[in-house]
């Protein structure tokens, strides 16, 4: 448990266990009624965690530049602004992130994790798709989905093989 200057408690699961966070005012009591609440949640992401770690210590990691890595994410963001908005309002950001692919902001700037040059083509174009339905539908919702779904049926296995990187380069530590 963690008390940090949040308005709402977080509930985070990592490769080394859970971590509450608890705005200031909170009790310790409600740290554990949040466990006790959402035990099965936290259990069923242990285990894809858990099942990530062993495919990660297969996995390959692609060797790219920074410049080559930009080239890709302008492409595919290109690509996927046209598609859905028929235009490409999107500036792009490479940087460090600690906990996350990839982030948009509502001023169209898509920001990707330098990290990012280490995953396959297929998954830097899912990345960049993803962070564009975003400019539709800021929160992960059906309306959301639905815009990843029209070019990435299979998107849900596309986040747990993004999930087996995370873990391979250290995301979720």
């Amino acid at each position: 448990m963690r008390r940090a200057r949040v308005k709402r408690p977080r509930l985070i699961v990592k490769t080394w266990g859970v971590l509450i966070v608890l705005p200031a005012p909170f009790r310790e009591e409600v740290a554990y009624k949040i466990f006790k609440k959402h035990e099965k949640w936290i259990l069923k992401k242990h285990e894809e965690l858990r099942i990530a770690y062993e495919y990660s210590r297969k996995v390959k990691l692609m060797h790219r530049s920074r410049k080559e890595l930009r080239e890709l994410v302008e492409k595919y963001v290109e690509e996927a602004a046209l598609k859905i908005l028929g235009e490409n309002p999107c500036k792009i950001n490479i940087r460090k992130m600690r906990t996350r692919w990839a982030s948009c902001s509502i001023r169209k700037t898509i920001t990707v994790n330098e990290l990012a040059k280490h995953l396959p083509e297929y998954l830097i174009s899912y990345l960049a798709y993803h962070e564009v339905c975003h400019l539709v539908e800021l929160r992960h919702n059906q309306e959301f989905w639905s815009c990843v779904e029209k070019q990435f049926k299979n998107y849900k296995e596309l986040e747990k093989e993004l999930l087996v990187y995370e873990v391979k380069l250290g995301l979720h530590d």
